[in-house]
């Protein structure tokens, strides 16, 4: 019986290697496609714009590889202008097994792109908060619509295609959010394609109701945390900010939770967002406040479903813990819209995660 065993386990072997190799050769081939058809309408785009396009390009080619999207991944990286050629965007990234498909249409891999990516960017709270049926443009004529949005359940989606991977990559102008499959059969003729019917009121209602007031003074926030010996976390905070504005819109008042150090993440990096979200309260708590809290009382934080504990409270003690951290520096700063505690450490949190980030 080991013979055949070992046989078995030798054809296993060679059958991931041979997928290996089709998935290689294939995102090679669609890359070169890509760039073939869109050279032919070059562009001057400064040294500068140039630059960025290829740090962003470069920092969401690796999130695309690293959560298993390796043909988008590849086609980024070779052709950033494809994707990035408006000043900001939403990429809707389509899993690898829509292209190992032999009914894909080379000649429509273009349209196919294009109709996956918006000249807006979206976060995936942006797009949970978006009306049923609400239209959603594209680089190409024809729109998207969002067929489902369902904020209990956490899900959207995009012309009855769900949303898996949400907010995949949130960096500057720049989203990725990754899908299950293509918005349309890929061996559907582009010129007869149907998309389901949006309303396009819907999106301008939206729109209006939606205006950021930018309220918090988060320049300010960050040059305090800077000057008062907290810089990782003020750099942390200035990475993930736009973002934050962006999803968070009605903010009116914070209390900023300050750890003297970070893991070392990339900025682009989904868990440094996380981790600098978990130590912002969406509401002013000063020192005196938060110490007369009863123990157990549950805080509401910028990341979503989750929460901080009061650990240790005492209205008579200077000694007050959040989910076992002591504040440490209490009321660094204050005014009528935020307020900076210092403490002792990052917030414990997905504990697997952040051990594989301190190794």
């Amino acid at each position: 019986m080991e013979p055949s065993s070992s046989s078995s386990s030798s054809s296993s072997c060679c059958s991931h290697w041979w997928h290996a190799l089709f998935s290689f050769a294939m995102s090679i081939t669609l890359a070169i496609i890509i760039t073939t058809s869109f050279h032919s309408n070059p562009s001057s785009p400064t040294t500068s714009t140039q630059s960025i396009k290829h740090q962003l390009s470069l920092n969401a080619t690796l999130v695309l590889k690293s959560h298993g999207f390796n043909v988008i991944a590849t086609l980024l990286q070779i052709s950033p202008h494809l994707f990035l050629s408006s000043q900001q965007c939403t990429i809707f990234a389509i899993q690898d097994r829509a292209f190992s498909d032999p009914l894909v249409p080379y000649s429509k891999l273009k349209e196919l792109l294009l109709y996956h990516i918006a000249p807006t960017r979206y976060t995936f709270q942006q797009l949970l908060n978006r009306p049923q049926n609400s239209c959603l443009d594209t680089l190409r004529l024809k729109k998207a619509v969002v067929t489902r949005s369902s904020p209990r359940r956490r899900s959207v989606e995009i012309n009855n295609v769900p949303i898996t991977h949400p907010d995949l990559f949130l960096q500057g102008p720049v989203s990725i959010q990754g899908v299950l499959r293509p918005f349309f059969p890929v061996n559907q003729d582009w010129d007869t394609l149907q998309s389901p019917i949006c309303n396009s009121s819907l999106r301008q209602h939206h729109q209006q109701k939606r205006v950021p007031k930018n309220k918090i003074e988060w320049p300010r926030i960050i040059h305090l945390l800077r000057s008062k010996g907290y810089a990782p976390f003020a750099m942390g905070l200035n990475s993930v900010i736009e973002g934050i504005i962006q999803d968070f819109k009605d903010l009116d008042s914070v209390t900023i939770l300050a750890p003297p150090d970070l893991p070392f993440l990339p900025s682009a990096s989904p868990l440094l967002q996380r981790i600098v979200k978990f130590h912002v309260l969406p509401r002013r708590l000063s020192f005196a406040e938060l110490a007369s809290l009863p123990e157990e009382t549950l805080l509401r934080t910028l990341l979503d479903q989750k929460e901080l504990q009061v650990t240790t409270s005492s209205s008579f003690s200077e000694i007050l813990a959040i989910n076992g951290v002591q504040i440490a520096s209490p009321d660094i700063f204050s005014s009528n819209k935020f307020v900076i505690h210092g403490i002792s450490e990052v917030f414990p949190m997905e504990e697997v995660e952040l051990s594989s980030v301190f190794r």
